[in-house]
Parts: C-alpha cells; sequence; structure tokens
C-alpha cells in the first residue's frame, strides 16, 4: 500500500519561510488528498517495499 506525501511552504509568526512536509496515512487516494490540501503543489508517493518505505 502507497502513502501519499505533500509539500507546501508557510510563513512562521517571524516571516520566516516554512517548508511542511505531510506523510498520509495508507489507503487515502489522491483526489481525497488533494482536497485536503488545496494549496499544495508538490505531492509525492512512498511505496513499501520488504518493510521499508521507498520513494516511486
Amino acid at each position: 500500500m502507497a502513502r501519499r506525501v505533500v509539500e507546501h511552504r508557510a510563513l512562521s509568526k517571524d516571516r520566516e519561510e516554512l517548508v511542511v512536509i505531510t506523510v498520509y496515512e495508507e489507503g487515502l487516494n489522491k483526489e481525497r488528498i488533494r482536497k485536503d490540501s488545496i494549496f499544495s503543489k508538490k505531492h509525492a508517493v512512498l511505496v513499501k517495499r520488504g518493510g521499508k518505505y521507498d520513494w516511486k
């Protein structure tokens, strides 16, 4: 089962740029994640291989 990874940028209270990376649980589809994170432009997939996750 694959896990989806989403990246977006935000500003802190001190006006510093932050990179926010969210790793979603297995089983969520791409359409659901795009609805939840509408500001994210970068989407990636992690695939489980032999007990470890690897980038697809």
